[in-house]
């Protein structure tokens, strides 16, 4: 069997370290420039963040460590406990989180703009793929599930769901609330989808490479999207489209976002990979503001 590689493993637009370790110093002199790396949701993520005051920042990261591990017990596949397993082994969850819920009704919204070829109850098909098992498509389709904010409810006995193609853009948009919240506006964070905030060193604007070009990312959140990111035994991509039940067609090489905030990203970047041409032309106009970088 071959290995499976980290989904979205090529956003790397800053450099990280072991422990948050003050780089440089910015045009201000009270300002210092902090590299900071963990992990979350099942890959590593890290955070270049500039401030004046390093006991604050340390107290801010406890409270940080801390929701991404309530985070990777909402949605981490890999935590055999995790809320999202828990659904789909008994089919039901009373009193989910607002994060689930509100991640289950966006991705929805997505469903219904693919018209039908971004699904998240494509676990099926992951499961199957990444075992080399007979792919059951029994149980595909956002019809089974049944949301309220009294209990999610999957309705057939075969489904289950994913939502590794939302988690990390909500997850970094709440780790952004939380710095900018917290006073601290300068700050880049690459969670697997990244949010830019106020200024780099220097007052420099933080810009993304891409296509031989530096595009602006100041003040917005960007995702990637790439067939290659997982290589699944069977050599199909993990990008799937659930109206064919299989691997999409039309899957770009890379799908760059660049979005209001990392959870519309990210939502669009894999909808786009996974939809077909006219889908793909239709999401572009229906969300002018929204930059997609396709290659």
């Amino acid at each position: 069997m071959k290995k499976l590689l980290s989904r979205r493993s090529t956003i790397k637009i800053i450099a990280s370290a072991l422990a948050i370790i003050p780089i440089n110093a910015s045009a201000n002199k009270n300002l210092v420039s902090y590299y900071w790396k963990s992990s979350a949701l099942g890959i590593p993520v890290d955070m270049k963040i500039i401030t004046k005051n390093r006991s604050h920042l340390e107290e801010l990261l406890f409270l940080i460590n801390s929701e991404i591990k309530r985070f990777d017990k909402i949605f981490y596949l890999q935590d055999a406990h995790s809320k999202i397993n828990l659904l789909n082994r008994n089919k039901v969850l009373i009193k989910p989180d607002i994060e689930l819920l509100n991640a289950i009704n966006l991705t929805e919204n997505l469903f219904l703009l693919s018209k039908g070829s971004f699904d998240i109850t494509v676990q099926t098909l992951w499961n199957s793929f990444s075992s080399d098992k007979k792919v059951d498509t029994n149980g595909i389709g956002f019809h089974n599930i049944s949301s309220s904010s009294k209990k999610i409810t999957l309705l057939n006995k075969n489904t289950q769901i994913t939502l590794n193609s939302i988690a990390q853009g909500i997850l970094t948009d709440r780790i952004h609330e939380i710095l900018l919240n917290s006073g601290i506006k300068n700050h880049l964070i690459n969670f697997g989808e990244g949010k830019a905030s106020g200024f780099s060193n220097n007052n420099n604007r933080w810009r993304l490479y891409e296509k031989n070009n530096y595009i602006d990312v100041t003040n917005k959140g960007f995702a990637v999207s790439e067939p290659k990111s997982t290589i699944l035994p069977n050599n199909k991509s993990h990008l799937f489209n659930a109206k064919i039940y299989d691997s999409a067609l039309f899957i770009p090489n890379k799908t760059t976002v660049i979005a209001e905030n990392a959870t519309i990203a990210d939502g669009l970047s894999t909808t786009y990979a996974v939809s077909d041409p006219k889908t793909q032309k239709k999401l572009i106009k229906e969300f002018p503001k929204v930059q997609f970088i396709i290659s």
